[in-house]
This record gives C-alpha cells, sequence and structure tokens, in this order.
C-alpha cells in the first residue's frame, strides 16, 4: 500500500444551528486514508457517518477543524473550486442510486461531464461506454432505469461515478437497497475498483458489508471510537 494522504481529518467538529437551538453532530474527529486503501466507516443511525462522509465529499463544510483532500486544505477554497476539485477526485455511489428517469442509462452515466467545455459529445459517449462496459452493462445502454433491476441501477450508478476517472470512489450504504446475492455482486465490483487501484471508503450499518473491506472505522454519537 502507498503511504500517501489522500484524506486527512484534524479534529473536526460540525454543529448544526437553527435558531437559538444547537445540535453537535461530529465531535474532534481525526482520520487519516491512504492511497489505495478500502475501508468501510460503520455506525449505527444518527452516529454522524453521512454528516461525516458529506465533509469527506466537500458537500458540507465543518464547524472547525481541518480538512485536507489531497494534500489541499479545502477551508480556503471558493465554492466553484471545491465542485471542480470533487469532481476530479471523488465519485459518488448513493444507497438511491439518484438516478435520472428520464434518461437512458448511458445519459445518466454521462451526467459529471454534461456541464464540462473540455469534453465534447462524442468523447462524453466514449466514455460512459467505456463505464459501462467496466460494469457489465453495455447491453442495457439504452435503457431507463424504470426498465433496470435495483442491481442494474446501481451498476449505472457505479459507472456515472467513474466517468471522472477519480482515484477516490465514496459509497453511502451502496447495498441498502439490494438483496444479499446483489449486495455480494456489488461489493465485488467495488473490490474489482479496488484492485485497480482506486481508494474505497463505504458507509455502511451493516457489519458483513464492512468486513469485505481492508479496514474498519467505527463511528458512534459522533465520536470515531
Amino acid at each position: 500500500m502507498n503511504n500517501k494522504t489522500v484524506i486527512e481529518l484534524e479534529n473536526i467538529n460540525k454543529i448544526y444551528q437553527t435558531g437559538n437551538n444547537k445540535l453537535q453532530v461530529l465531535f474532534d474527529v481525526c482520520l487519516q486514508i491512504y492511497e489505495g486503501d478500502f475501508i468501510s466507516i460503520v455506525g449505527p443511525s444518527g452516529s454522524g457517518k453521512t454528516t461525516l462522509l458529506n465533509i469527506m465529499a466537500c458537500l458540507d463544510r465543518p464547524t472547525s477543524g481541518r480538512y485536507l483532500l489531497g494534500g489541499k486544505n479545502v477551508k480556503s477554497k471558493s465554492k466553484d473550486d471545491l465542485s471542480r476539485l470533487r469532481n476530479k477526485s471523488i465519485g459518488f455511489i448513493f444507497q438511491s442510486f439518484n438516478l435520472i428517469s428520464r434518461h437512458t442509462a448511458i445519459e445518466n452515466v454521462q451526467m459529471p461531464l454534461q456541464y464540462s467545455n473540455v469534453v465534447d459529445k462524442k468523447e462524453r459517449i466514449e466514455r460512459a461506454l467505456e463505464c459501462l462496459k467496466l460494469v457489465d452493462l453495455t447491453n442495457r445502454a439504452k435503457h431507463h432505469p424504470n426498465e433496470l433491476s435495483g442491481g442494474q441501477q446501481q451498476r449505472v450508478a457505479i459507472a456515472r461515478s467513474l466517468i471522472n476517472n477519480p482515484d477516490i470512489i465514496l459509497a453511502d450504504e451502496p447495498t441498502g437497497n439490494l438483496d444479499s446475492k446483489t449486495s455480494a455482486d456489488i461489493i465485488n465490483l467495488l473490490k474489482k475498483l479496488h484492485e485497480s487501484g482506486k481508494t474505497i471508503i463505504i458507509i455502511t450499518h451493516d457489519n458483513s458489508i464492512a468486513k469485505e473491506a481492508m479496514d474498519t472505522i467505527r463511528i458512534r454519537d459522533g465520536k470515531i471510537i
């Protein structure tokens, strides 16, 4: 395993405030993830794991603490800079797939490139087909989400997460809506991506899924335990 740190969290706190009410969700979280890691982050509902994921994904900012993504401090980044950094560095896989129903599989996979001024339509299609090939779904490229099984929809979502060739894949309960056999297929696909050099981070409450990773980090009541 390479010793290069890709994600570094130092004393991360997150407080949500509504009026006079404060809710602290994360408490002095410290975490280092290295290039080539395959990590599961496990915790019960309400433990703070999704908030932690959102901070790692640059979708939310910590109230205090320092976050380095690829050695870059994200605190000083503008929203546009964060968006570009996120798009380049991180691929997302969601529990609910987050596919657009009116778009075909190949159109959904292309979505992260839709607003790119660098990649033309021909290259978008070629790259999307290549990503669908990686998840063994080229024969479903023209199908809409309602014509696909849950496992196929999740594979489309994984293909979409790969379109920008990110170094890091963040997966939030990627098997949460799937049966046990399909879940195993998705985990095996994530393992293959890890073997190809991707850094994989899975958020889950399922210990049987967590143990498939190289290492497990447990979070409870907003603290790493």
